[in-house]
């Protein structure tokens, strides 16, 4: 897969293929009225910690927060500003602060997201992110999920699939928390006591734990789809219907874990396989309780981000990006000293046409010209020579058949798109 780096490189045959990707899920997220954000990269990290820090205090949140990078030193700036390491927290705290009550607000954005790797050094990662908040409608968790599988779907992964899980109400996770930890307390020797002590404040938290004489999971133990009151059953069971009629493939994942406890009810992966393994290339849920403890107002939300740096690399192995359909494009070279505004009268009159120019920036001989032209990979070459302006004519070139003729210099869009449709044929 592709690693994430300290800084991206800027490639050209790389470009076209993240601008393929922006337009598959932009085209998608449109046609459902999502409206695209700007987030800015320096963000409050006070704002960040209030998010961050509400993630049930577990030893993995912890870690998210001190995995943010700080532009100016904590000890000299109470306000210090932190490059951004996600936008979910962003988003919410000032739509929680502007929003009206029963506004429903559709949001998406993408783009770099900044962390600290486990050995200290910084990170960048690209990120696709989208947020439905205002509604605690099942419509919405199946809008969101929904839209998930179609932009995956929509960048070629017809084989992408969903694993669900509910997390309950509030109600059903007190029953559950607490049931969990007596069972932790009478089995505690199985556990190391990292492992204990996560499970103990965050039941849902997946311990990655390498300790093979530690358990480090509660497969054995309470499981929290006996625990849904019956509403959240309910819910749940509907929306396993509304996936199951829409086509997309699931299974249920009562293990499926979030490491942060603020989900509640709907939670979700979208996976792909590739090579024999299960690839996790994004996921979310519902987040109804985030909101009041980051700007004191309730705000019921749902969302999910995908993992772009993944997908880029998937799409490579499984060549899913579609060669760029070639624009037709005329080279326009000055063979004659002091032709550069006739240059750039001939350049701007195609550009009203919508044709693509490139300038021939120094004055060469024609096979030289040509050959330049062939290099980027133009179909014209029109040439401009100062005794041919006399004459009203200009030379075109016809770069693939090689072959030349004058056209009138009055009549120079006609000629152009004549040589075009005859390139078609």
């Amino acid at each position: 897969m592709k690693k994430a780096q300290v800084t991206g490189d800027f490639l050209t045959e790389e470009a076209w293929k993240w601008k393929s990707i922006e337009d598959a899920f932009s085209e998608v997220l449109t046609l459902h009225d999502y409206q695209e954000i700007r987030l800015p990269i320096l963000q409050d990290r006070e704002v960040l910690q209030k998010g961050i820090g509400a993630l049930a205090g577990s030893r993995e949140a912890l870690q998210a927060a001190q995995r943010t990078i700080d532009v100016c030193p904590r000890e000299t700036d109470s306000h210090t500003l932190s490059l951004r390491p996600e936008g979910t927290i962003s988003i919410l705290y000032h739509t929680a602060l502007h929003s009206q009550k029963g506004q429903v607000s559709r949001y998406y954005y993408h783009g770099p997201m900044f962390k600290k790797a486990p050995d200290g050094k910084a990170q960048e990662f690209f990120q696709l992110g989208v947020e439905l908040l205002g509604s605690d409608s099942l419509l919405t968790e199946n809008e969101v999920i929904s839209l998930g599988m179609r932009i995956l779907n929509a960048l070629g992964f017809r084989d992408a699939s969903l694993k669900l899980n509910s997390y309950g109400c509030e109600d059903c996770r007190r029953k559950f928390f607490a049931d969990v930890r007596a069972n932790l307390e009478s089995n505690v020797r199985d556990y190391c006591k990292t492992c204990y002590e996560e499970l103990h404040l965050n039941p849902f938290a997946d311990t990655r734990c390498q300790d093979k004489s530690c358990r480090h999971d509660l497969k054995a133990g309470p499981q929290i789809e006996d625990y849904l009151c019956a509403k959240c059953r309910d819910n749940f069971s509907r929306i396993r219907k509304i996936q199951a009629n829409l086509g997309h493939p699931f299974r249920v994942d009562p293990h499926l874990y979030k490491n942060f406890a603020y989900y509640n009810e709907t939670v979700f992966d979208f996976c792909i396989p590739q090579e024999g393994r299960e690839i996790t290339v994004g996921g979310g849920g519902r987040y109804d309780y985030l909101s009041n403890h980051i700007a004191k107002r309730n705000l019921p939300a749902v969302g999910f981000s995908l993992d772009l740096d993944v997908i880029f690399s998937l799409m490579e192995a499984r060549r899913l990006f579609l060669p760029l359909r070639k624009n037709f494009s005329v080279y326009i070279s000055a063979q004659s000293p002091n032709m550069e505004m006739m240059l750039l009268q001939i350049a701007q009159e195609l550009h009203a046409q919508g044709i693509k120019t490139v300038l021939g920036t120094d004055s060469r001989n024609t096979a030289d010209e040509l050959a330049n032209a062939k290099s980027h990979n133009c179909d014209i070459m029109i040439t401009i020579r100062e005794e041919n302006i006399r004459e009203g004519k200009l030379l075109l070139h016809n770069v693939s058949r090689e072959d030349q003729a004058y056209i009138p210099l009055n009549h120079l869009t006609e000629s152009v798109e004549i040589a075009r449709k005859t390139l078609k044929k």
